[in-house]
């Protein structure tokens, strides 16, 4: 149960971002991270605005359980995250028509097209771009993640527990918020907030909050390292904190993000970043934005970008 102090403190956070002047994005994102039923109440604030508009698009025939947002056409909504108007909208309008199971559902996002899934038991699954899920049409509390991102919000039941695979790999939910995420190299998890069991059948890694796992496929190496619990997820207001990791890799998550396909130059591709990145909803400063903080030349590249060394000064 959401208390009134919050649903009115997301309410006036509601109408501030819904003017095309707002720009407080830093002290939004820190009230939405502050505690989860921030989130909630945010989305839930959206939605109560919005719902006549989405009970006119939708059908009963087909629930509206996931949603579509794309970044570049959400300006002005928290870089087209998880808050936008339609996605709010339509996990409220879920719970308005009669249940239907969600079985063998295969979930995919295009470069910079975010989606939010509502189950139903109050769990949240949150897609970033160029991803692709599959929940198991025999037990709804099981999904695969084939490639790209998602921000599980679990609630937990001790004799149900959520399990996500990823590459292979099991991962077992102990009451949490964890970040996955998969790529052709191998697996990432980072827990936000209470803790998973990776690989329980193997080995066995517990990661509370503040924890972080990343699997390379072919060397079979497990790291374990700390994260902001804060930074977890924050790609849904386009926000991101890296420590020491390779520019290939801000590339691709800049890419899912964006929608833009986004090169790198073999010479910078393995040179680490440690720093912040905020995407900006205009894609010329986005390109000047990350030039800058990068440390390296974007050039233009057909429809993409192409990050190479600054030239010697």
């Amino acid at each position: 149960m959401i208390d009134a102090v919050v649903r009115d403190q997301a309410a006036l956070w509601m109408a501030r971002a819904r003017d095309p002047r707002f720009s407080d994005w830093d002290a939004l994102t820190e009230w939405l991270d502050a505690d989860p039923a921030h989130n909630l109440a945010y989305e839930d604030a959206f939605a109560g605005h919005d719902l006549a508009d989405v009970l006119g698009m939708a059908t009963v025939a087909e629930p509206a359980v996931v949603t579509t947002v794309s970044r570049w056409r959400r300006a002005g909504m928290i870089g087209g995250g998880l808050a936008g108007t339609a996605a709010a909208a339509a996990a409220i309008f879920a719970l308005l028509l009669p249940s239907a199971p969600i079985a063998d559902m295969v979930i995919a996002t295009a470069q910079g097209e975010h989606r939010l899934v509502d189950l139903g038991d109050g769990t949240r699954i949150a897609l970033n771009g160029g991803s692709r899920l599959v929940l198991d049409r025999s037990n709804g509390r099981t999904a695969r993640l084939e490639q790209g991102e998602a921000m599980f919000s679990v609630v937990h039941d001790e004799t149900r527990p959520f399990t996500v695979d990823a590459g292979g790999t099991r991962m077992v939910d102990l009451g949490t918020r964890f970040d996955v995420v998969r790529t052709p190299r191998g697996s990432e998890v980072s827990v936000a907030e209470g803790a998973v069991l990776y690989d329980p059948n193997g080995a066995a890694v517990r990661l509370g909050a503040g924890k972080m796992l990343r699997r390379n496929d072919r060397s079979q190496v497990v790291e374990v390292s700390q994260v902001d619990p804060a930074a977890v997820g924050a790609w849904r207001t386009g926000h991101f904190a890296y420590r020491d990791v390779p520019l290939s890799r801000v590339a691709e998550d800049m890419a899912r993000a964006t929608g833009l396909q986004i090169a790198v130059d073999p010479g910078v591709a393995s040179r680490g970043f440690t720093g912040a990145i905020v995407v900006p909803t205009d894609r010329a400063a986005f390109r000047n934005h990350l030039g800058a903080i990068l440390d390296v030349t974007v050039a233009q590249q057909g429809n993409g970008l192409y990050l190479k060394a600054r030239a010697p000064r």
